[in-house]
């Protein structure tokens, strides 16, 4: 009796198992794919990697430019109008730049999204602060920025510790530019 009950338990688990086998059995394939598809490409990136490639996602300026007319109107159309005027004004300047001015945009961009982010973050209170200027002052903070970027550094450190420089600048503003020129440095 007992061996009837042990051959009848063993016919009702085999379906079970057979059913669960054969799931997994449906799912190996995937499972392997998806670990070769993972292999094939860590491969890829290594392979660039030791070729000395690095492959950088495009700026923004470029993936708009790659986007077919329909795929820019649909990416507007998701936007707020006000931000939507906002970056048809600003592409418009853009496209309005001589092609020199576009280029060094471009290389500014670059440098810009390979600093860590936390420098990133600390150059965007900074962009912030230099927007925050009265209209009469940008254009002079600006051109010392550009001067004192193209400095080395010990001329960099004679030019913020003039007098000359502390009476032509408040103090936030000397710090802004000294904290824009130590961010970005000189020029690559």
């Amino acid at each position: 009796m007992r061996h009837l009950l042990l051959i009848a338990g063993l016919y009702a688990i085999v379906p079970g198992t057979t059913a669960f086998a054969q799931e997994r059995a449906q799912e190996r394939p995937l499972r392997k794919a998806i670990r070769e598809r993972a292999k094939a490409r860590a491969a890829a990136k290594e392979k660039a990697e030791s070729k000395g490639e690095t492959r950088e996602a495009p700026a923004p300026l470029e993936r708009w430019n790659r986007m077919t007319p329909e795929e820019r109107r649909q990416a507007l159309a998701k936007l707020p109008p006000e931000r939507r005027r906002e970056l048809q004004e600003k592409l418009q300047q853009f496209r309005n730049l001589p092609p020199d001015q576009r280029q060094q945009l471009g290389e500014r961009y670059r440098a810009f999204s390979q600093l860590p982010p936390e420098q990133q973050n600390r150059a965007r209170g900074l962009f912030r602060q230099f927007n925050s200027l009265p209209e009469d002052r940008r254009p002079l903070v600006k051109q010392e920025y550009e001067q004192l970027r193209s400095m080395p550094e010990s001329e960099r450190s004679a030019r913020v510790n003039s007098e000359a420089f502390r009476s032509r600048y408040s103090p936030a503003e000397q710090q802004m530019l000294q904290d824009l020129a130590q961010t970005f440095g000189s020029p690559r």
